[in-house]
């Protein structure tokens, strides 16, 4: 990417940043007359919360299903008592496959209470409606703060933080969730997404760029970024490529992940107190067991704290009431589950695992892929801050290459402060890697050497059998893209003058190493449909070919086309195009199969 490319537009604009995160989320604001990351500006005061707080829950609570409110709640408005929900942000990835460093209980705590979605919304719904609540919040406090006309009259630029391990059906309907809740909607506004560890590193990158920075970052340095958050845990390493005059970084090579954040201590939980006080336990309410519950407010401090000493002392957690008789595990008298220095080890351990795991997947990766050793790995995100994760990294860098670890100051919000980054100074990788195969079907003639493009295509196939399910693959794994790259997938159709013509193209992808020669591979995943659709008064120009069929009597009009498919564009969805002749005619559409 050229200094030219990567420069914002000069227009005036707000910029924020949201990070929507599984348990919490943050915005980041700032406008393009400052141009320093010290001109950001993290929302710290939320409805519902007196003290400053970096980010707010993300919850909901809807009226319809508390009679005691009238309007819906949202973060630290949502009071224990209420019919409440929470982790979201996991079910919008739901049609995914199970990653290697998933957890695997996930999906099945949705019948404990956890992963819940109300009867009358799915999980892009009330990512809309919790996501609105904060577009209504956010613009009423920059009206306030800069006037009600300037900020009417200021266009504003969003970026919105995903999980870079995310499905591209996720990412879509994040993006789409996020419009629709206002985002992007006055004129001159914009919306995009960025991925997290990507909005992570702008921003740690760009702080230790800085010239009076402890530990500086130097030209040449690999350096690997843990966004541990409490969903999902996203690594990537990058490589710095210039410190001076401006910072310029790209990707080492791919990254990894898995949904194995900070909520999978809380999953463990919820098993370990399942097995040992039984139905007792798993028959509870929602409300006093599930996310934002006094119980589980009451865990998260000890959750938060522990690793920071060796104390042993029994952990009392609650109140709960669980009808069971006084134990080592419960006071009766209380209400109070107790958990020992082991138990609360159980339930980190199998975190910590795949989180070291990861990081050790990557700078194996590093090493035999790129023969580039990792320098330093920054961690940030919201579990960041746990002092046993921070004490196992330490222990696994100095046991592998005594590899620097730095967890910087307010590790929570360097996601959103790095979306908002990405707008205000236009701060990019200059180059990526793609991180599954894309492709299209193929139905060609088994006859080889023929060209698809060549002027007499048509006539020549018109008899001959045809592949079916073999694969065309347009990107592979692996490959590096700049802002912009796109791959074609030429096309050939039958189409009627004078009428709507609409075609529709099924787009595949595989993670895979190597790329499987057919879709019907089991590791070959359907994206989504790509429609496209030309008006009835197109001129479809000198490309098109007719020819009269004796047999159905009439002439058959036939094109060409092709699908543009863009990867690394400005935000991380894929985009698509339509160019006939060499012209861009339209933005084809894509269609998820399972949204």
């Amino acid at each position: 990417m050229s200094t030219a490319q990567n420069q914002p537009s000069t227009r005036h604009k707000i910029i924020i940043g949201i990070d929507y995160g599984t348990t919490f989320s943050g915005v980041s604001y700032a406008t393009t007359d400052k141009s320093d990351i010290d001109d950001i500006h993290i929302i710290s005061s939320w409805p519902g919360e007196q003290h400053a707080m970096w980010k707010t829950p993300t919850r909901i609570a809807y009226a319809r299903e508390n009679p005691q409110i009238e309007s819906d709640r949202w973060g630290f408005q949502v009071d224990p008592k209420l019919i409440s929900y929470s982790w979201t942000k996991l079910l919008l990835d739901k049609n995914a496959a199970v990653g290697e460093h998933d957890d695997p209980a996930l999906y099945k705590m949705a019948g404990s209470g956890m992963l819940q979605l109300p009867a009358f919304r799915g999980a892009a719904g009330v990512c809309e409606d919790f996501l609105h609540e904060v577009y209504d919040y956010v613009s009423k406090k920059l009206s306030r703060e800069m006037t009600a006309l300037t900020f009417d009259t200021t266009p504003m630029e969003c970026w919105i933080t995903l999980p870079a391990i995310w499905s591209d059906e996720a990412k879509d309907a994040t993006l789409a969730a996020a419009k629709r809740a206002g985002f992007g909607n006055r004129t001159g506004d914009e919306v995009f997404t960025i991925a997290e560890p990507e909005a992570a590193a702008i921003a740690t990158l760009k702080r230790f760029s800085s010239r009076n920075a402890l530990n500086p970052i130097k030209t040449n340095e690999n350096i690997l970024i843990c966004d541990c958050g409490g969903g999902t845990v996203d690594i990537t390493t990058y490589m710095v490529t210039q410190v001076v005059p401006h910072l310029e970084f790209e990707e080492l090579h791919i990254g990894v992940g898995g949904k194995c954040g900070s909520t999978y201590i809380d999953r463990n939980l919820h098993t370990l107190l399942s097995e040992r006080f039984g139905s007792r336990f798993k028959d509870l309410a929602f409300a006093q067991k599930g996310p934002g519950s006094r119980f589980m407010i009451s865990f998260e401090k000890y959750k938060r704290d522990f690793g920071l000493s060796d104390d042993r002392d029994i952990r009392e957690i609650g109140p709960i009431r669980l009808d069971v008789a006084d134990s080592v595990h419960y006071d009766e008298d209380e209400r109070m589950v107790k958990l020992t220095y082991e138990d609360m080890q159980a339930l980190f351990d199998p975190v910590i695992s795949e989180i070291t795991s990861l990081v050790s997947q990557q700078v194996k990766e590093a090493k035999s892929k790129k023969n580039a050793n990792i320098d330093r790995i920054i961690l940030v995100g919201g579990f960041a801050e746990s002092p046993y994760l921070n004490n196992a990294l330490e222990d696994w860098c100095w046991q592998n290459g005594d590899i620097t670890l730095i967890c910087p100051e307010y590790p929570q919000s360097a996601v959103v402060r790095g979306a908002a980054l990405r707008g205000l100074e236009g701060i990019a990788p200059r180059m990526k890697h793609v991180r599954r195969h894309y492709g299209i079907e193929l139905h060609m003639p088994f006859r080889e050497g023929i060209d698809p493009e060549e002027k007499h295509f048509f006539d020549r196939m018109d008899n001959m059998k045809r592949c079916h399910h073999r694969m065309e693959w347009l990107i592979s794994k692996g490959d590096e893209v700049v802002q912009g790259t796109y791959r074609t997938a030429y096309c050939s159709r039958e189409y009627n003058p004078g009428q709507e013509n609409c075609y529709e193209d099924k787009l595949y992808s595989s993670s895979l190493v190597d790329a499987p020669e057919y879709c019907t591979h089991p590791r070959v995943d359907e994206v989504g449909t790509i429609k496209t659709t030309f008006p009835a008064n197109f001129d479809y120009g000198p490309g098109k070919v007719s020819k009269y069929n004796s047999e159905l009597g009439k002439d058959i009009h036939k094109f060409s086309f092709h699908i543009l498919v863009i990867f690394g564009s400005k935000g991380s969805n894929l985009t698509f195009k339509t160019v006939v002749d060499g012209n861009v005619v339209s933005t084809a559409d894509i269609e998820f199969n399972q949204r």
